[in-house]
């Protein structure tokens, strides 16, 4: 009888295994004709965050499909993959890409709960999940689990385990827009992988299973329960020991990261996505891993975005009140409020309000949240508004400042900042606007506007380069031009409206006369002019008109600043440089932007003096640095006694020119120290008048001088660098001759070129006459 039931299981043995091995001989058969290649696997590309830094190491702006930061797995924490084998796969290392036990454990389980209302149990390994995330959909059925099944027992044979739980940890989802532990430990605890504490780690282990469900921020218990079941399992696995049970006491602090990154204006982080879209196309930009390194200095350019904004208010002050943003009552603006945020340029600082009683300069306000405010429009910062304007039922702007509340109006004109490194071109700051929110229109590289009289140093430029020089006399006078017949002439006055006489060119660029300079162009030629712009890299906009002297071309602030720039170095060619370095993801460097190279830089070791390591440049010369340096001179002058010389009171090396044009209608000034160049402009962007007496000196001045004392501005009191072949002879400010009065200047003169000549004044040299031209008093005219 035993005998005959041993026979019996042997047969049925037999007949199960048969059944087995047909079953699984079918579901090969069966499946695998339409099972994806693991070729993707073997080859697999992560989609990496290219990733920009600043010039001083904080991170800027990721772009990217997946935000993914890709760690090998020798640079991964031990304590990191044994928390997920704990939570996700305790047999990772023993099994054969299925856990059998776990399959069965999951299917009597289901099995038992099939009728409840109970989630399903899952047992899939690690392996599997790679294969599901990588080659196939997150559908629920049995036939792509058969396909999940087999593919990971391929895998597992042509992949090693530390190469399959790399792939895992850095293509898992864990929530937060993070995939792999590389982005989430820097998105929810903004530490990098090695400096997480071990609840952190555990934290991060609990979230495969259901990231959303474990957002902290949701559903913190939740969150809580999951992590410390996770240290409980790490303990169960001699992991972790006793001691680490403390870790289950910890709270889960996430820290919102966008705290930390630079969130200043995004014209400059628009500028960066341009340039490398175009240069790398979008799936490296997106997907590709680039790291950036920009020039972009943090603290400049978040003083240059709120001088540039307070500039703008300032000035639109002055313009006066032009009614509130809307008339309403309260019941619609409580409904309209997001309306009125949206078009909010400062949504953090600035909220929209309703007026509900208005009582002797006293205004009763209420804002979203139904909280009444109030404001005193005779504190010192509503004062500009003259008269009480305002009525129940206007919708307002408001911003709280130390207690106290302020009433805000949109500007209607708007601006830009250019900070740069005249040694290099680097952009150490970019403001495009008030706000990228409500106009990406960036008025630093895309707004070609007429510079006006922050043209007129080009004149200048090449005057000197003629053999004129700072105290060479140009006449102020009436200037008549024939335009052609049926054209009015072209009659250029001085802002002032009145004639100087036989004026310094010093004294011409210093008070910005438009009359000398139209002469003295003239005199040299326009189109040796439009030959020195274009050296200095400005050649699109440009004409050869007389009135170009004058600024009527048009120009970018970020073309004109760097032009300024290379004045300030001493002449030497530079390019407006956003990105100093490009590496690949295997960090390899693939950009470059210096201008400088080392000879002689690889060696083993010195033998002689001659192989010395060499810094050279390629750097080619726009401009002797000697006249550099005299119109640098002149230009200091417009800051001690021109029409910047509301700066003078910065106390500090600083050469510049303002520029206005017709009509008012655009602002500049570009100014400079030895090491920092800044350029600004204000205007409105459909060109019409900013105001009576609204000039370069009265708009821009301000917002220069504003971020000049942001950043303190050459605070070692650095003076411009003198080069060797200069001279200097004290010049009386009015006559152009030599003198000691009090109001004489030093002016810088290339040897040879003194108003000396064995001794004597050489007085045609020093009005820089020839004997072709006629003098009479003050009336003497150039031919």
């Amino acid at each position: 009888m035993i005998y005959g039931l041993i026979k019996y299981l042997l047969a049925f043995s037999v007949l199960i295994t048969t059944i087995l091995m047909f079953v699984v001989f079918y579901v090969l058969w069966k499946y695998s004709p339409t099972i994806p290649s693991y070729d993707k696997i073997l080859n697999y590309k992560p989609s990496l965050s290219s990733r920009i830094y600043s010039s001083d190491g904080i991170l800027l702006k990721s772009f990217y499909t997946e935000e993914r930061i890709y760690i090998p797995i020798e640079r991964i924490p031990t304590k990191i993959k044994q928390a997920f084998l704990s939570a996700e796969d305790k047999n990772f290392y023993n099994h054969y890409g299925i856990d059998i036990f776990a399959i069965t454990r999951a299917f009597f389980t289901n099995l038992i709960s099939i009728n409840t209302n109970k989630r399903l149990v899952g047992a899939s390994t690690i392996t599997q999940q790679v294969v599901k995330n990588l080659l196939l959909s997150n559908e629920i059925s049995y036939e792509r689990k058969i396909k999940e099944i087999i593919l990971a027992i391929r895998i597992e044979n042509v992949l090693t385990k530390n190469q399959i739980l790399e792939l895992y940890l850095n293509d898992i989802y864990l929530g937060y827009g993070s995939y792999g532990i590389g982005t989430a430990s820097l998105n929810y605890f903004n530490k990098s992988i090695d400096q997480l504490d071990l609840h952190e780690i555990a934290f991060l282990a609990a979230l495969p299973k259901a990231p959303n469900n474990y957002n902290p921020t949701k559903n913190y218990e939740d969150a809580f329960n999951r992590r410390n079941w996770v240290i409980n399992k790490m303990f169960k696995n001699k992991f972790i020991n006793q001691e680490d049970l403390k870790f289950k006491n910890m709270p889960i602090e996430t820290f919102d990261r966008t705290n930390n990154i630079f969130n200043e204006k995004n014209y400059y982080y628009e500028e960066i996505r341009k340039i490398l879209y175009k240069d790398f196309g979008k799936n490296k930009l997106y997907s590709d891993g680039l790291i950036v390194k920009t020039s972009i200095n943090t603290n400049f350019q978040k003083a240059a975005d709120e001088s540039l904004i307070m500039g703008l208010i300032e000035y639109d002050k002055r313009q006066g009140w032009r009614g509130p943003i809307d008339k309403t009552n309260t019941k619609k603006f409580l409904k309209n409020y997001n309306k009125y945020q949206d078009i909010n340029p400062l949504p953090s600082k600035w909220y929209p309000v309703i007026i509900i009683e208005n009582d002797n300069n006293i205004l009763k306000l209420l804002d979203n949240n139904e909280n009444i405010l109030s404001a005193d429009l005779s504190s010192v910062n509503n004062k500009w508004i003259k008269n009480n304007k305002f009525n129940l039922g206007d919708v307002i702007y408001i911003e709280n400042i130390k207690q106290e509340t302020i009433v805000r109006q949109l500007p209607l004109a708007n601006g830009a900042v250019v900070v740069l490194n005249p040694q290099n071109g680097e952009v150490l700051a970019l403001s495009g606007g008030m706000s990228f929110k409500t106009s990406e229109f960036n008025r630093a590289t895309q707004a070609k506007r007429q510079p006006g009289s922050a043209f007129k140093p080009f004149v200048y430029i090449t005057a000197l380069k003629e053999g004129y020089n700072p105290s060479t006399l140009i006449l102020d006078a009436p200037y008549v031009v024939d335009q052609g017949p049926g054209l009015p002439k072209w009659k250029p006055a001085n802002y002032t409206e009145e004639f100087y006489g036989l004026t310094t060119m010093r004294t011409g660029i210093e008070k910005s006369r438009n009359l000398m300079t139209v002469r003295l162009a003239n005199n040299i030629g326009i189109e040796k002019i439009i030959s020195t712009v274009e050296d200095f890299g400005i050649v699109d906009g440009i004409n050869s008109n007389l009135s170009m002297a004058l600024g009527s071309g048009v120009v970018t602030l970020l073309n004109l600043t760097n032009s300024y720039g290379i004045i300030a170095n001493g002449g030497k060619e530079i390019s407006p440089t956003i990105i100093k370095s490009i590496y690949s993801k295997k960090g390899n460097q693939i950009f470059n932007s210096t201008q400088k190279k080392c000879l002689n830089c690889k060696l083993s070791k010195i033998k002689t003096f001659e192989k010395i390591p060499k810094i050279v440049s390629n750097q080619k010369i726009v401009i002797d640095e000697k006249i550099a340096y005299q119109i640098t001179s002149m230009m200091e002058g417009v800051i001690k006694r021109g029409t910047a010389k509301k700066l003078k009171k910065l106390q500090v090396p600083i050469a510049g020119k303002t520029g206005t044009t017709n009509n008012n209608k655009d602002a500049w000034f570009i100014g400079y120290s030895p090491d920092l160049v800044i350029g600004v402009y204000v205007g409105h962007d459909t060109p019409k008048n900013l105001g009576y007496k609204e000039t370069g000196s009265s708009v821009a001045v301000p917002i220069f001088e504003n971020f000049s004392k942001k950043i303190d501005i050459n605070s070692q009191n650095i003076p411009f660098k003198v080069p060797s072949g200069l001279s200097f002879v004290k010049i009386d400010s009015k006559t152009g001759l030599p003198s000691n009065n009090e109001e004489s200047i030093l002016e810088p003169f290339i040897f040879g070129t003194e108003p000396y000549n064995n001794g004597n004044i050489n007085i045609l040299d020093s009005l820089g006459l020839n004997s072709k031209d006629t003098i009479s008093g003050t009336g003497g005219l150039f031919n």
